[in-house]
C-alpha cells in the first residue's frame, strides 16, 4: 500500500470535496451538481488544500481557510481556520485525520499563526487535538408584539436599509471597527466578499450624527403577514444603536410574527426589553480554539503578574518547554525558561489565553497542575473573558 499526503491543487480539491466532503456533511445521493458546487470551492480565495492519498485514490481532505485575524484579549493576531475535515468511509479509523492536521499545524506555524479555530462535529475528537471549547452564539426567538412601545420612543438618527451587495463595504468596515472591542472576534483578511455578496440578505444601519450605531444583518421569510425576520448579526455600539435597532424590528409588527436574533455569547436577550420572554436555543456548532505557536502571542494584553510554566503540546512539538510568562507595559512577554513553577498542557494555555476556564479547574481536566497561588496568578494575568468568534467556515 502507497500512502501519500501532499497539498492539493484547487482543481483536485475540488473534485475530492465534491465526493468526499458531500458524503460526509450532507444529505446524500444525489451528489450536489458539480459546477455549482466547484464555483463555491473556487470563490474561497486564499484556501490551502491537503489530502491523503492511497493506492492513488483519495482518501481524506481538509482546508485550511482563507487567513483570518482574531482579537486576543484586545490585540488582532493572525489566526488558522480548520475546515472540510472528512475521510472517504474506506480509509477511516486508519489515523488519515491526525496525519492531515499535522500537515495544517505545520502550515499555521509556517505562517506565523497564533491560534486556530473550527467548528466541530463532535467536540471530544478535536480536544484530542488540544482544541478548548469556546462560548456558543445565543440565538434567541420571541414575538414582536412586545417591542410596541419603541415606535413611540424619541430615537435620535436615521436608518440606510441596503441589500447585501450594495451595503457590504459599509458592512465590513463596520466589522472592522466592532472586532476592536470584541473579543474573539475573527474576520478573513480577505474577506471572501464574493461569497457573502452571493447571499440574499438586507442589511440595515442605524447612525447617529452620520456614524453608525448599530447593524443588523438579516432576512424575511414565510407567508405574507406571518413572516419570520431572522437576524444572524445584530451588532451595536451603544445603547442608542442597540434600541434603534430594535425598533427597526418593531416596524415590523404588521408583518413578522416570529423574530430570531443571534447574539454573542454574553448577551441575555431577555433583557433587551420589557416583556421579552425568547425561546433560547443553541446557534450553530460551538467553536474550538487552540494556541497553535506560543511565541507568536507576544505582546498579547494581560494583567499583572509573571511565571514560569511547562507548556505540554504532543500536536505542536515547538510549543513544548519551559516558559517564563510577564507583563511589560501591559503586554505578554515570552522567554524560554529553564524551571517552571507549574506545568500546562495546551489545552490549559489556550483556556487562559480565551478565558474560557478557571485555572482551579485544570487539575481536574488534565490540563495542568497550579497551586492555589499559582491559580490565583494566572487569574490575574488572564482574567476571565466571553470570546465571540463571528467568523463561520
Amino acid at each position: 500500500m502507497s500512502i501519500e499526503i501532499r497539498k492539493l491543487s484547487l482543481e483536485e480539491a475540488t473534485k475530492i470535496l465534491h465526493f468526499i466532503s458531500s458524503y460526509a456533511f450532507t444529505p446524500t445521493p444525489p451528489l450536489p451538481e458539480f459546477e455549482t458546487y466547484a464555483e463555491h470551492v473556487r470563490s474561497r480565495a486564499g484556501a490551502t488544500y491537503f489530502g491523503v492519498i492511497e493506492d492513488g485514490q483519495p482518501m481524506a481532505i481538509c482546508r485550511a481557510t482563507t487567513p483570518l485575524d482574531q482579537n486576543l484579549r484586545g490585540k488582532k493576531f493572525p489566526m488558522g481556520g480548520v475546515a472540510s475535515v472528512s475521510t472517504h468511509p474506506a480509509g477511516r479509523r486508519k489515523g488519515y485525520v491526525r496525519a492531515l492536521m499535522d500537515q495544517l499545524f505545520q502550515h499555521f506555524k509556517q505562517n506565523q499563526m497564533a491560534t486556530s479555530c473550527l467548528y466541530p462535529f463532535k467536540e471530544v475528537f478535536y480536544e484530542k487535538f488540544g482544541y478548548v471549547t469556546l462560548p456558543q452564539a445565543r440565538k434567541i426567538t420571541f414575538k414582536p408584539e412586545c417591542l410596541r412601545p419603541l415606535l413611540k420612543m424619541p430615537l435620535e438618527g436615521s436608518y440606510e436599509m441596503l441589500q447585501v451587495d450594495e451595503g457590504y463595504p459599509q458592512y465590513r468596515d463596520y466589522l472592522e471597527k466592532f472586532q476592536r472591542q470584541t473579543h474573539g472576534m475573527a474576520l478573513f483578511e480577505t474577506s471572501q466578499e464574493r461569497i457573502f455578496q452571493k447571499q440574499d440578505a438586507w442589511i440595515v444601519f442605524a447612525r447617529v450624527d452620520d456614524e453608525v450605531v448599530g447593524v443588523m444583518n438579516y432576512t424575511l421569510s414565510g407567508q405574507i403577514m406571518h413572516q419570520t425576520l431572522e437576524a444572524p448579526v445584530f451588532y451595536y455600539s451603544n445603547a442608542h444603536g442597540k434600541f434603534m435597532l430594535l425598533n427597526w424590528i418593531a416596524r415590523h409588527i404588521d408583518q413578522a410574527t416570529t423574530i430570531i436574533l443571534k447574539l454573542k455569547p454574553e448577551l441575555f436577550g431577555e433583557l433587551f426589553y420589557t416583556d421579552i420572554t425568547p425561546d433560547h436555543s443553541s446557534s450553530h456548532i460551538p467553536p474550538m480554539a487552540r494556541v497553535t505557536n506560543i511565541s507568536a502571542l507576544s505582546g498579547l494584553p494581560i494583567g499583572e503578574g509573571e511565571i514560569t510554566v511547562e507548556i505540554t503540546d504532543p500536536d505542536c512539538e515547538w510549543n513544548n518547554g519551559v516558559w517564563h510568562l510577564s507583563s511589560q507595559n501591559g503586554g505578554l512577554v515570552l522567554a524560554e525558561d529553564g524551571r517552571a513553577d507549574c506545568a500546562l498542557s495546551i489545552h490549559g494555555l489556550t483556556a487562559l489565553v480565551y478565558g474560557v476556564h478557571d485555572p482551579d479547574e485544570f487539575a481536574l481536566r488534565g490540563w495542568g497542575n497550579p497551586n492555589p497561588e499559582q491559580q490565583a496568578v494566572l487569574r490575574q494575568m488572564f482574567p476571565p473573558a466571553a470570546p465571540h468568534m463571528h467568523a463561520e467556515y
